[in-house]
C-alpha cells in the first residue's frame, strides 16, 4: 500500500514538473529567444516586481546588442534579443515587439484577432464578471461598453465639466500658498494625487465639494499601485485557480492579515453614490435634465448603433446574437466610475509629475511655456476655449509621455485566434503580445539623434507616420479618457505656472529615481514653487 501511495505521490510532482515545464519552454521549441528565468516560475521575479519597473527591463531586453568575437580569423555574432522576443510569468506567454509597423498590425490592422487585453489573475474573466470593466472586458462586451460610454467623453460633454476642473485647480493652489508661504519645498507628486481624486470624485461620484487633504478615500486608492498585490499577481500567473480560491476565502472569512487599506472600499463607495444619484433622479421631480456629472451621463447614455452593427465585425461569438441592452447596468455603471477613478487618480497625476520634473530641468522650456499662458490667459479664470489655444503645452505635455510612457503596461494584447504577424511569425491563441513603448519611443531610427532628449517643438509639426506614439494606446482600444486627461493637466497648469515657477531644492531627486508595476512613478517630487514677478 505504501508503494502505491509513493508511487501515485512522485507520479503526481512528475506531472505537474512536466506541466510547468512544457509552458517554461513554450518559446525556446518556437525558437524565439528571450530571458528565461526560472522553471515554474519565469521571470515573475522581475516582471511583478515594482523596485526595478519591468517596463524599463523590458526596454533594456529589446536592445540590439551583440556578442563578438573573432575565432579563427573569422568574425562571429550572435544577437541576444533584440526588437522580437518572449518569455514566460508562470504559465503565461508573453511575445514582445519593438517595430512599429507590427505594433501597428496588432493593434489596428488585425484588431479582430488581437481584442482581448493582458490581464493579471486579480481581474478576474472577463467574459463571466458582471463587474467587468471597459478595461477589463473584451469582445462585443467591450465595444458595447465603449460604444455607450464615448458621449461623456465628447467635447461637448468636457466643456460642462470645466468649471469643476477650474475649481479644484484653485484649491489645489490654496494648499501650495499655504505650504509655500515660508518658502519650503513640497512633494508635487502628492499634492497632483490629490488634485485628480478630487477631480474624479467630483465627476464621476457625485461629490459635494472639495475633499482635498482630507479624502478617506485618498490612501485606499493610492495603494492599489503599491506592491502589496504582487505575491498575489505571481502566484496567479503560476496557478489562477489558486487567486480564485484565495479571493473565496477572503469573501468568506475576511482578510488574513488586516491592513490599513482596501481597495475594495472604492467600489462600495461608488455603489453608494450611484445609488443615491439614481434615487435623487427619481423622486425629484425638479432635478436637472442637463447631467450634472458622469453618474448622469452614464445613467443617461445609450447607443442606437450597439443592436445593428454585430455583422460587419464579429468580435465574440458568445455575444454576437445575444440581446443587447442599449443601456448601461448599475454594475456597468459602478464599474466605469470606479475604472475612471483608478485610472484618471495616479496616471494623469504622474503625467503632471514628469512634466514638472522635465520644466524644472529646462527653464527654457518652462520660460517659453509660461509666456504662452500670458499671451493665451490673460483673465483670471480659464475657459475651455483658453484651453484649445495653449499649444505650446499640448507639445510639452506629448513629448514628455514620449520620454516617459507611464501606463505601458496597456499596450498589450491577448492573441483571440491563431494567426500571423509580420514577416511570418506564428501567434498561437492565448499568447500575449506586448509593446516596447519604452524602447520605440526612444528609438533614434524612429525620433531621430535627439531621441533620448526632450524636445517639445518636435511636436510643433505632425509627427512623421512612422512615428508611433503609444502614450494612450493605439487603434480601438486607445484611452477613452485621453481627452480629459489632457484638459485636467493644461487647466492645472496653467494656473500654476502664470503664478509660480517650479525650481530644485536639497531634496529634490535627480535624477529621479522610478519605481512601479501597473505604472511607471517617481518616488517623489519635491520641487521649490517661486513665485514669479
Amino acid at each position: 500500500m505504501s508503494f502505491i501511495i509513493l508511487s501515485s505521490v512522485l507520479t503526481g510532482i512528475i506531472g505537474l514538473l512536466s506541466y510547468f515545464l512544457y509552458h517554461w519552454s513554450y518559446w525556446i521549441r518556437h525558437g524565439i529567444s528571450g530571458p528565461r528565468g526560472y522553471p515554474v516560475v519565469g521571470v515573475c521575479n522581475i516582471t511583478y516586481n515594482g523596485d526595478y519597473p519591468p517596463y524599463l527591463r523590458i526596454k533594456e531586453w529589446g536592445k540590439v546588442s551583440y556578442l563578438s568575437f573573432e575565432f579563427f580569423f573569422k568574425h562571429y555574432e550572435f544577437q541576444i534579443y533584440g526588437p522580437i522576443f518572449g518569455f514566460t510569468e508562470g504559465i503565461k506567454k508573453t511575445l514582445v515587439i519593438s517595430d512599429p509597423e507590427i505594433v501597428n498590425e496588432v493593434f489596428v490592422k488585425q484588431f479582430d484577432n488581437f481584442y482581448g487585453r493582458k490581464l493579471n489573475a486579480l481581474h478576474g474573466d472577463p467574459e463571466k464578471d458582471k463587474k467587468a470593466s471597459m478595461f477589463m472586458a473584451q469582445g462585443f462586451r467591450w465595444k458595447r461598453l465603449r460604444t455607450i460610454s464615448s458621449p461623456t467623453f465628447s467635447n461637448n460633454s468636457l466643456r460642462k465639466v470645466t468649471g469643476t476642473i477650474e475649481e479644484c485647480s484653485l484649491e489645489l493652489l490654496r494648499h501650495i500658498e499655504n505650504q509655500t508661504s515660508d518658502g519650503q519645498q513640497i512633494d508635487m507628486l502628492h499634492f497632483y494625487q490629490e488634485f485628480t481624486l478630487d477631480v474624479i470624485g467630483r465627476i464621476a461620484m457625485g461629490q459635494i465639494g472639495s475633499q482635498m487633504f482630507q479624502n478617506p478615500l485618498f490612501p485606499h486608492v493610492r495603494s492599489i499601485f503599491g506592491e502589496s498585490r504582487q505575491k498575489i499577481m505571481m502566484i496567479g500567473a503560476v496557478s489562477p485557480a489558486m487567486v480564485d480560491l484565495l479571493k473565496w476565502a477572503i469573501q468568506k472569512f475576511g482578510r488574513f492579515i488586516p491592513t490599513k487599506t482596501d481597495p475594495s472600499l472604492i467600489w462600495k463607495t461608488v455603489e453608494k453614490a450611484v445609488q443615491k444619484r439614481i434615487e435623487e433622479r427619481s423622486k425629484d421631480e425638479n432635478y436637472p435634465k442637463e447631467p450634472q456629472d458622469f453618474n448622469d451621463l452614464f445613467l443617461d447614455a445609450k447607443s442606437d448603433e450597439v443592436e445593428n452593427d454585430i455583422s460587419s465585425k464579429d468580435y465574440s461569438l458568445k455575444y454576437s446574437h445575444a440581446k443587447i441592452s442599449k443601456r448601461l447596468t448599475k454594475d456597468e455603471i459602478i464599474s466605469q466610475c470606479t475604472l475612471f477613478i483608478i485610472a484618471g487618480f495616479d496616471t494623469t497625476a504622474l503625467s503632471l509629475s514628469f512634466t514638472t520634473y522635465l520644466l524644472t530641468n529646462h527653464p527654457e522650456v518652462q520660460r517659453k511655456l509660461q509666456a504662452e499662458l500670458d499671451r493665451e490667459c490673460k483673465d483670471s479664470e480659464v475657459t475651455f476655449d483658453n484651453l484649445s489655444k495653449l499649444k505650446y503645452l499640448e507639445c510639452v505635455m506629448k513629448e514628455t509621455l514620449r520620454l516617459y510612457p507611464l501606463a505601458s503596461p496597456a499596450n498589450s494584447r491577448t492573441c483571440m485566434n491563431d494567426t500571423v504577424i509580420g514577416d511570418g511569425i506564428r501567434v498561437e491563441k492565448g499568447v500575449h503580445v506586448v509593446a516596447n513603448t519604452w524602447a520605440i519611443h526612444t528609438d533614434p531610427k524612429i525620433w531621430g539623434d535627439n531621441a533620448n532628449e526632450f524636445k517639445p517643438e518636435r511636436w510643433e509639426s505632425p509627427p512623421n507616420s512612422h512615428q508611433t506614439f503609444l502614450s494612450f494606446g493605439l487603434g480601438p482600444r486607445q484611452c477613452i479618457g485621453m481627452r480629459l486627461a489632457y484638459m485636467e493637466e493644461k487647466m492645472l497648469l496653467a494656473h500654476i505656472l502664470r503664478k509660480y515657477s517650479f525650481e530644485t531644492g536639497s531634496k529634490t531627486e535627480l535624477p529621479m529615481k522610478l519605481v512601479g508595476r501597473a505604472t511607471t512613478q517617481p518616488t517623489s517630487v519635491w520641487m521649490h514653487l517661486v513665485a514669479r514677478e
